[in-house]
């Protein structure tokens, strides 16, 4: 939907016919609707505006060309123009030109008469009923949106965000557009441009012109305001005649992914998804990213990476207009394993982030686990908003308007924080820019500052809770060097044993259905203390890593809290478990096999079995592990069957499959050794070495959604 629109945010060279005025008014009217259409194909809508205003000074009741000279004007962003020839289609034909009045409707957005538009979108909804025109369903459901937009929308305008907004120096900000704007560090700027400052570049027909392209450049910041620092040259990404931009750092910066856009045959806009990698002082050759994320012949652009909570692997978001989406761009994802140096399939955000219409230019925040994103089809006050959603992957919590004066009834882009996240940068069009055609035209980059930063903490401590059925459970049944502390070892002056090493996880809870949403953990030091840094206005929730029946859950809610505090929570008890790996005696297996003999299963029965059932919510990884006779390979292999084959009794006893992972380690892992100094077999080392373990993992709450990873 709204194609136009949208490709010309990725690569809109700006075009111009060698056609004057007098040239045009010599030309038939099919002449001028054929050059308009040839120049739209070419992706060039400047030329197609001026081929169809004089083709409609022929062809005046044509409103199929209105409607299509006024969605011209909208990818121009010629708001005035583009209301003026929607409302003409409309009105020329108000039973084929539907799809005008919702255009119209969004154009009034724009200048903010909200009553007026929302009246546009009411007839439209009534219009599309009664004709009814099945082809104009996505639009009639988004008309819905918009109405309930042009209801809140003066209500945003009217509560204020306490920020500061600037329009950044005119020597980054040149005439033509400005884009994704990146911190490399608190004092430098990446971003993208085509770094002219006249309206022209390139004339249709042609080809020997050099025409400039979007580069990557650096910005430095002196006292409060940014200046134009060169090219980025430390990073190989640009090169000529090739329109880059889109940058995107992982976590630790030593990977950057960029994105490359060029013209197919079809003269539609391809880009791409490319990937420079750190090693020592020096950047990789970039390489192009996997089929499944630049799917052929669609879009994939505008990285942003974020990581998983469970495994921490990698995650790419980027945009796309493939199938299988919600509307029209939708944001994807897809997770890197780093050890493997292997992409898994690109999926989609799902319906909390994408919508029917656009959604474009994502950035993800690591530490409050946010996404921020821009769209036309969530509320808005008037064109693209910059909306932020909470969660990773496919799991996000409803998506909010950032609000005022961030927003404006412009396109609204590219939002990004500093690590210190009271500052950053955005992209609009909104008037007072610097531009080469008219107030709305073209981006530039906008620098924002929160004036009044609420902060909020919170920080408690765990203890252990001695349980002698527990500590009696694991030193009876089990070899292991660690022993569960007593009641000796309780610190006299709190009455407390703090507990070191626990993991306390938090969560955001959505106030709708209660979903929780993971946003970091935090492990307790020697004193049994943990700590957060949180947001008002929120509800919260708190997960201490608990191996008997459950974890421990406790709310935390800064929804009353208007000012920045700590909040200081009472110590919280929890049942502690060995971590370590523990050798479970007597389980023996005939020479090269792995089927369990009846011995074994007994020993598991009064073992193993009664552990996991006595503690229901415990996963655990269950290792065979060999001496070093026979050769590597071999030997992990079989100590992975013989692994496994305690899982699938342990299933046949009724323990969940969830809750057990097998894992041979072969030789790889041994206690004692093999062999005595003087070169002869140890056979007291090769038994011990020859042992079934376990381990506890955590709980199933937390393993819920891993693959496990051989």
């Amino acid at each position: 939907m709204n194609s136009i629109k949208i490709v010309i945010l990725f690569i809109s060279l700006l075009a111009v016919s060698t056609l004057t005025a007098q040239d045009l008014s010599k030309k038939n009217a099919g002449q001028l609707k054929n050059l308009g259409k040839n120049a739209l194909k070419q992706g060039d809508t400047y030329s197609a505006i001026d081929y169809y205003e004089a083709y409609l000074t022929k062809k005046a009741e044509d409103f199929e060309i209105m409607l299509t000279l006024a969605k011209c004007y909208q990818a121009a962003r010629n708001y005035e123009k583009a209301q003026d020839w929607y409302k003409k289609a409309y009105d020329t034909n108000n039973e084929k030109a539907v799809e005008a009045l919702y255009h119209y409707g969004c154009m009034l957005m724009v200048a903010q008469k909200y009553d007026d538009a929302y009246s546009a979108f009411k007839s439209f909804k009534k219009d599309v009923m009664k004709l009814e025109l099945k082809e104009l369903d996505d639009y009639k459901s988004m008309a819905g949106m918009k109405m309930l937009s042009c209801d809140t929308a003066q209500k945003i305008l009217n509560t204020l965000l306490i920020v500061w907004t600037s329009h950044i120096d005119t020597s980054i900000n040149k005439a033509s557009v400005e884009f994704s704007p990146i911190f490399y560090n608190d004092t430098t700027l990446i971003y993208a441009s085509l770094r002219s400052d006249t309206a022209v570049y390139s004339i249709v027909g042609d080809t020997t012109l050099d025409v400039p392209v979007r580069q990557f450049y650096l910005g430095k910041k002196k006292t409060l305001n940014w200046y134009y620092s060169g090219s980025l040259d430390q990073i190989p990404a640009n090169i000529p005649n090739v329109n880059t931009g889109n940058g995107a750092f992982s976590p630790d910066k030593n990977r950057f992914y960029f994105t490359r856009c060029e013209k197919n045959w079809k003269y539609d806009v391809i880009c791409k998804i490319y990937k420079t990698e750190k090693k020592g002082n020096k950047w990789s050759e970039p390489e192009l990213l996997p089929e499944f994320i630049n799917l052929p012949d669609f879009t994939s652009t505008q990285p942003t990476v974020g990581s998983e909570s469970k495994k921490n692997e990698e995650v790419l978001y980027f945009v796309s207009n493939r199938p299988e989406g919600k509307g029209g761009m939708d944001i994807w994802y897809a997770t890197y394993n780093e050890s493997k140096k292997v992409w898994r399939t690109a999926k989609n955000c799902g319906s909390s982030v994408n919508t029917k219409g656009n959604e474009v230019t994502p950035y993800y925040d690591f530490d409050s686990r946010t996404l921020y994103f821009s769209s036309d089809g969530f509320i808005t006050i008037g064109e693209l908003d910059i909306n932020k959603a909470t969660g990773e992957m496919n799991k996000w919590l409803p998506a909010e308007n950032i609000g005022y004066p961030i927003n404006s009834s412009y396109d609204d882009l590219y939002f990004v924080l500093n690590t210190n996240k009271e500052d950053g940068f955005f992209v609009s069009n909104r008037p007072g820019g610097v531009n080469s055609l008219h107030p709305t035209c073209c981006d530039d980059i906008y620098s924002f500052k929160y004036n009044e930063v609420i902060k909020v903490a919170a920080t408690g401590q765990v203890y252990i809770i001695l349980d002698d059925n527990i500590k009696e459970m694991f030193t009876d049944k089990f070899e292991t060097a660690e022993i569960l502390p007593d009641k000796s070892a309780i610190n006299d002056s709190t009455g407390y044993l703090w507990a070191e090493g626990v993991v306390v996880s938090l969560y955001l809870i959505d106030t709708k259905n209660k979903d929780l949403i993971y946003i970091k953990n935090d492990t307790t030091d020697k004193k049994g203390s943990y700590f957060f840094n949180l947001e008002s206005g929120k509800e919260y929730a708190l997960e201490f890593e608990n191996y008997g029946n459950f974890n421990k859950k406790i709310k935390v809610d800064t929804r009353p809290i208007f000012e920045s505090d700590t909040l200081i929570l009472q110590p919280i008890g929890v049942n502690l478990m060995p971590k370590q790996p523990m050798i479970v005696k007597n389980i023996y297996y005939d020479f090269d096999k792995s089927i369990l003999t009846t011995s074994a299963k007994r020993v598991i029965d009064s073992t193993l079995l009664v552990v996991l059932k006595e503690t229901p919510q415990i996963v655990i990884e269950i290792s065979s592990h060999t001496d070093s006779k026979g050769n590597d390979e071999y030997n992990k292999k079989l100590s992975q069957e013989r692994a496994q084959s305690v899982v699938d009794y342990l299933i046949k006893k009724g323990i969940d499959s969830k809750r057990l992972y097998a894992k041979g380690y072969g030789e790889e892992k041994s206690i004692a050794p093999n062999e005595n100094p003087d070169g002869s077999d140890n056979p007291v080392g090769r038994e011990k070495n020859r042992r079934t373990e376990f381990r506890i993992l955590g709980s199933l709450e937390q393993y819920s959604e891993i693959i496990y990873e051989e």
